[in-house]
C-alpha cells in the first residue's frame, strides 16, 4: 500500500510517501507564506525523485490542525482534491498526534505538543508516553494554564514543539526536572509520524469522506463553555 502524507499546519510543511508503514520519502521545507505556490511542485518533485507516479498511490493523509488556519486550507484542499480524482481513501489526522508520535515512546512521562498560537498561548493536547491514547480535548490557552492542567495531573511530562520551545523558560520554572523538551527537530510534524498513523488507520478501514472532511480550527473557548475539536 502506497501512501502520500501532507501537513501543511505549521512554518516547516512536511511531506511523505510511505509503503505500509515505511517511509519511502520525505521532504521538509519553509514555505514563507508561499505554500500555495510552493506546495504542488515539491509533491511532484517528491514524486519524481521517489520513481512513483500519482496513479500508484493508494491513500492519502492530511494533518488536519491545529495550526495556521490559511495553511490548513491549502493542504486538507490539496490533499482532498488528490484523494477525489485518484478516487482513493483519505484520512485526516491531528497534528498534535503526530507531533506526539514523532517523540514516542518516552519513559515514564505523559507526551506535551504544543504549537504556537500567539502571544503566550499555544495549541496543546496531552498524551499518554506511547502517543496511542489521548488525554484531554485539543485546546487553545494561554501557556500557564495549560501547567496549572498538568500539576494537577502530577507526573513527568516530555513537551514538544513550537510553542513549548518559545515558553520553555516559564514550563521549566513552574516543572523543574518533571519537564523535559524534546530536541529542535521534532518541533514540526515528521512526515513518518503521519504515515505511521495514516497506515493504521487505513489498514482498519477507519476512512474519512474527502467531500466533507474539514481542518480542525480549535478557537479559544467562551467563557463559561469548553471548546473542543472536532476531532475530541
Amino acid at each position: 500500500m502506497l501512501t502520500i502524507a501532507i501537513d501543511s499546519s505549521q512554518e516547516i510543511c512536511a511531506l511523505a510517501l510511505g509503503r505500509d508503514s515505511a517511509v519511502v520519502a520525505e521532504y521538509h521545507f519553509a514555505h514563507k507564506m508561499n505554500l500555495l505556490r510552493r506546495l504542488l511542485p515539491n509533491i511532484n518533485a517528491m514524486l519524481s525523485d521517489a520513481g512513483v507516479d500519482k496513479a500508484e498511490i493508494d491513500g492519502v493523509m492530511v494533518a488536519l490542525g491545529p495550526g495556521s488556519f490559511t495553511g490548513l486550507r491549502i493542504g486538507v484542499t490539496i490533499a482532498k482534491s488528490l484523494a477525489y480524482v485518484l478516487g482513493k481513501p483519505i484520512v485526516g489526522i491531528g497534528t498534535l498526534d503526530a507531533m506526539a508520535r514523532g517523540v514516542s515512546p518516552v519513559e515514564d512521562a505523559l507526551i506535551c505538543p504544543m504549537i504556537f498560537a500567539r502571544a503566550d498561548e499555544v495549541y496543546w493536547s496531552l498524551f499518554d508516553s506511547c502517543a496511542g491514547d489521548r488525554r484531554n480535548h485539543y485546546a487553545v490557552s494561554p501557556v500557564e494554564e495549560v501547567l496549572d492542567v498538568l500539576a494537577a495531573k502530577g507526573g513527568r511530562v516530555r513537551f514538544v514543539g513550537t510553542g513549548a520551545r518559545r515558553n520553555w523558560d516559564a514550563i521549566s520554572a513552574r516543572m523543574g526536572n518533571q519537564a523535559t523538551l524534546a530536541p529542535a527537530w521534532n518541533d514540526f510534524t515528521r512526515g513518518a509520524a503521519l504515515i505511521d498513523l495514516g497506515a493504521q488507520r487505513l489498514m482498519a478501514g477507519q476512512v474519512d469522506d474527502a467531500m466533507t472532511l474539514s481542518p480542525l480550527y480549535v478557537r479559544k473557548p467562551m467563557v463559561g463553555k469548553l471548546e473542543v475539536g472536532q476531532l475530541g
